[in-house]
Formats: structure tokens, sequence, C-alpha cells
């Protein structure tokens, strides 16, 4: 696509040129890009950021291994149950949300995937579209990153006007005939733009068509096509999830439109652009009432999209970054000969698969902590004691021991990451499982705490090493009350996920007992071992709450504002009352006032 094509046309239909990228009608593009949710790979949050949180307690070193950081992550958060159509609670404020979030690059991907077929560019080496974009980030865009959107948009144009079957995604009629350019601005743009277009817009869009001669090499039908599709991937309209609705609520909050309703259910649901049949929905006006949204939502998770936004959700919640523990986890063979470096991304694959099975089988909060359904194959079967000989390539789903595997803070995955290559982490464990499960805050670590070495003297137990290690008066208040005790009961596992009972430093038995904080208020209890932490945590209205808090902040793409506690509040107390599955939690999301107005900024 010419760089004439790019001014006149952006010119004609968005009223500005690239080197602003200011001022459509619906939003400018210097909108916030920075929702994350099911849009981008890694959540929210920096997930490497949220690494390094992991990483702030030092464990020194016992096997030149350097010194190993241990400590802090985050939490807290709480469910309820009852039927998916209760009433969502009323609360007296609603966080601002931005009114134009680009979609962020997960988001593109799939958006011109259902929109038009496309799922790799062929100029690209059949690369992901989002290959050339920038990384995701909040703000305006730079001339550079504008330029991504531009060179993709072409390449896509090409392509599917290049490909018959992809052309039909995108033109269902020839270019030659009189009204096939004006129905095709009239019914792609629709689905591009997720809403109907505005005759202002439809007028636009002819304009280009019109002068197709002046902007296209030879003003060919099929290349004046060509440059329409091109003016519809780059128009703000497309680029931005825009909610500009104006009508006010008597809270002063703008009601969604119901085109911007459908807009965030699909984006939220499936990370991705509305289908016929919610669009449909929206066109009719049926996106108004909660039950209406509710009848939609329970219909789209039924959809294998939603179980990559499962999947999302549950890789931010386990905080499963690239370049994270989940994927970098390296074991010493000859203490560990059933680990191998090929079973590390089959661990975290299994992880996720096992999060998905116990969604959409209609598990609940605790069956996350205590299903024994595993996911194993012939190189990782090893790892939970079982003959690889009984198993193929493929990840099969196979059911472990319940009184020592169970919930997925017993698979290897975690396990294996949440260790050394020689000896297991405590610390890590501990810190991990306290902040990020149960949901307790943890002060940070004082300052150097990541250089602490370990003292110069033998010790008979992992256990006795750490204690020692995190013995000092800095280090002690946190560590004893917060940090060790969950992990000294994980001890139950070696580095490698294997159950282990006699320690590998003597040999001596292994003591998973400890006096574990698993809610504030009741203070700590007595743990026995791996199975009765997972039980006790299963039953926590403090990792309940957790959960919550982790879904509200993913699904409405924002962290952890304090005005969105009475939504968290409200589905941890379904929770706590029982027979409150995952999916219950997804579709109540779509319940409250947050998903169905816009605060005013202020």
């Amino acid at each position: 696509m010419n760089t004439r094509v790019v001014i006149v046309g952006l010119s004609l239909v968005c009223g500005f040129v690239p080197a602003g990228c200011q001022g459509d009608s619906d939003g400018s593009m210097s909108g916030d890009g920075s929702g994350g949710s099911n849009g981008s790979d890694d959540g929210p949050e920096d997930e490497d950021d949220a690494e390094d949180d992991a990483d702030d307690e030092s464990e020194g070193t016992a096997d030149g291994e350097g010194s190993g950081s241990e400590a802090d992550e985050s939490g807290g958060d709480e469910e309820e149950e009852s039927d998916t159509s209760t009433q969502a609670p009323a609360c007296s404020e609603i966080p601002w949300t931005s009114q134009i979030p680009r979609l962020t690059n997960t988001q593109y991907n799939r958006t011109v995937r259902d929109l038009l077929g496309v799922t790799g560019l062929t100029a690209s080496n059949n690369a992901l579209p989002s290959i050339l974009l920038a990384t995701d980030q909040a703000g305006g865009l730079s001339t550079l990153g504008w330029s991504g959107y531009t060179t993709v948009a072409g390449m896509i144009s090409a392509q599917v006007m290049g490909d018959p079957t992809l052309r039909e995604n995108f033109i269902k009629c020839d270019p030659a005939e009189e009204t096939c350019l004006h129905d095709t601005i009239v019914e792609f743009g629709r689905r591009a733009f997720r809403r109907p277009l505005s005759e202002d817009e439809i007028e636009r869009f002819e304009e280009v068509v019109a002068k197709g001669a002046e902007i296209t090499p030879s003003g060919a039908p099929e290349e004046v096509a060509e440059a329409l599709l091109y003016m519809f991937l780059v128009s703000p309209s497309f680029l931005q999830r825009s909610e500009i609705s104006s009508d006010e609520d008597d809270s002063g909050n703008f009601v969604l439109s119901n085109h911007e309703v459908a807009s965030r259910l699909s984006y939220m649901l499936w990370g991705s652009t509305p289908d016929e049949i919610l669009l449909k929905a929206a066109d009719d006006g049926k996106l108004e009432t909660s039950a209406q949204i509710l009848a939609q939502a329970e219909r789209m998770l039924a959809d294998d999209r939603a179980r990559d936004m499962v999947v999302e959700f549950h890789r931010y919640y386990l905080m499963m970054g690239p370049g994270g523990r989940w994927d970098t986890a390296q074991k010493d063979t000859e203490l560990f000969p059933a680990f191998a470096p090929a079973q590390v991304p089959l661990m975290a694959e299994e992880t996720l698969r096992f999060f998905d099975e116990v969604t959409f089988s209609g598990g609940s909060f605790s069956d996350l902590l205590l299903s024994p359904v595993a996911f194993v194959n012939n190189v990782t079967a090893p790892l939970y004691d079982l003959d690889p000989a009984d198993y193929g390539d493929a990840l099969e789903q196979v059911t472990l021991d319940p009184d020592e595997r169970p919930g997925f803070l017993t698979r290897a995955g975690f396990l294996n990451g949440y260790a050394h290559s020689t000896y297991t982490a405590p610390v890590l464990r501990g810190a991990f499982i306290t902040k990020e499960i149960i949901g307790i805050p943890i002060d940070p670590p004082p300052p150097g705490a990541d250089q602490t070495m370990l003292p110069d003297e033998d010790f008979a137990t992992i256990r006795e090493m750490f204690e020692v290690l995190t013995s000092s008066d800095d280090c002690a208040s946190c560590h004893r009350a917060y940090i060790n005790p969950p992990g000294f009961v994980m001890e139950g596992f070696d580095a490698a996920g294997a159950i282990q009972t006699v320690d590998a430093l003597s040999g001596a038995p292994i003591d998973t007992e400890a006096e574990v904080l698993i809610d504030a208020v009741q203070g700590p209890v007595t743990v026995t071992d791996p199975a009765d932490l997972m039980q006790k945590i299963a039953e926590s209205p403090n990792a309940m709450r957790q959960y919550a808090k982790k879904w509200v902040g993913f699904a409405y793409e924002r962290e952890s504002d304090p005005l969105d506690a009475c939504v968290v509040d409200g589905l941890a107390d379904k929770m706590t009352a029982g027979g409150y599955t995952v999916l219950h939690l997804i579709t109540d999301l779509t319940q409250t006032e947050s998903f169905r107005v816009r605060a005013v900024e202020g």
C-alpha cells in the first residue's frame, strides 16, 4: 500500500493524517492502549515485574547456584455462591475507565482472525499479525508505532484480496458491480467497527472509492477494494474499542450503548470482536437488561474462544510471564534423574490444561485446590512416578492420589518452577502461596536481603537451613509468620516435584507440619502436610477473595482499584457460601454496574 493511499485515504476517512493520529470522531489514536484482561498475553500487569516481586528475598547459596531470590508475592480476594442470575451487589461508585482503549496485540490478532480469517502474515513468514506492532502500552502512538499498524494493514489487505477464501470474509460481490463497494462499506464496516456506521462515515468511505483512481496504481475495482479494506484496518474505530455513549444514569455515569456492551462482552470473554449473534442482539436493542447480557455471556462461554480467555486469566493469576519461573526451571539431572528440560513447557501446559478442565467441567475455586486431575505424557509421567511406556506424546488426563496430589499447587509445574536446581525453595513456595494464592500482603524485604549468604555450618535439613537463613531481626518477622510456614509444608515435594519423605541433606525424615496463617483474622492454624494445606486454602475466605479480586482486575482491565472492592466482596461472599462455580463467577462479572456503565473521569 503506497504512501499516497495512506495519506489521502486517512484524510478522507478519518479527517487526519498519520503524523499526529489525532482527531477521529470516535476517539483519537492517542487513546489509552493499556487494557489488559484477555487482550494481552500476560494479563493487566507486567508479569516480569510480578516475578521480580517473588524474588525479593534471597536464600543464599549452598551449591554454587548463586543467591536464589525468594520472597514477596501479592494478594487478596473472595467469592460466593449463587445462581448466576442473582442480582449483583449495588455499589455506590465505580472506577473510571478509558473510553478509547486500543486493541492489545493479542486482541488485534484474534480480531483479524475472526473478522477476516487471517492467522498469519504470508508476507512475513506467516508470523502473527501483531509481530510488527509495538508492544502493548498506554498513551499515545509514536510515528514508529503508527507505522506498524499501517504496514500490517497493507499486508493483510493484499493477502485477503489475493486469497479467494479470505476475500469472502471481506467482500461478497464483484467490486466492479455498481453497488458492491457501497454494500461492502455498510456490511463489513458494521463488523469492523463493531457497530453500524454513521451516514457521515459511509460517505467518507465512499469518497475513498470515488478517488480510487488517484490513490491506487490503476483505479481497477480490485485495487480500490483493497484500498478500502486497508482504510478500515487503520481507522481508529477499528483499532480502538471506543465507548462514547453520552446517555447518563441517575448517578451521572454514562450508560453503554447496546453495541458498546457487545464489544465489552466479546473482548472480556473472547478477547476478540463480537460474532454475528451478538451484533444482531445489539442491533435489536437486546443487550440492555441483566438477563439479556447474562444469556449472551452463557452462550459465549460455551464457545471454544472462551477457553483461551480462561487460560490467559490463569496465566495472569499464576504469574506465568515469559522468562519467569514457570518456563525457566532447570534441575541437576544427577540429583533428579526423572527431570528433563523437555518437560518444562509440558509442565506449564499441564497446569493450564488443569485449570481449563476444572473450569469447564463446572468446578469451583475449591476444586482448583483439591482436584486430583492431572495431564501427563511419556515425557512427564516419571515426575508423577508413572510408567512412561503407558503414555504417548500427547498429554493425557489421569487421576492422581487425592491424598498426595490435590490441586494445582501439587503439580510439577509449580513445584519445579519454585525450587532451585539442586534443592527446594521453601521461601519461594511459601511467599507465592501466602501472597498470591491466600492473598495476605507481605512487606517488601529489607535492602540487601537478596544478597544474604548461608551461614558456614552444616544443617540437618533444608528446613533448618532456611530457618537459620531467615532468622535475622530484619527478616524473621515476615518469614516466621507469613513466608516460611507454607513453604515448609510443601517440603513434602522435592525440587523436581516428586513426593519426598526424607530430607536431601541428611536423609532425616521430612517435617511438613507448620503453623500457617490462612486467614489473618483467625490467626495461624496447624497444618500437617500438603494435602491439609490445600484443604485449608480451599476453604479460606482470604484465598477466595484473592481469586475474585484477580478476576475483577483481569476482566475489567484495571488493577486493584479500591472502588472495585464492593464487586470483589460480592463475588467472594458467593464463593464462601458454596456451590458457586468458576463459570458462575465469570458470568456474574457481566452483571455488575461496572460492566454496564462508564464512570466520568474525575
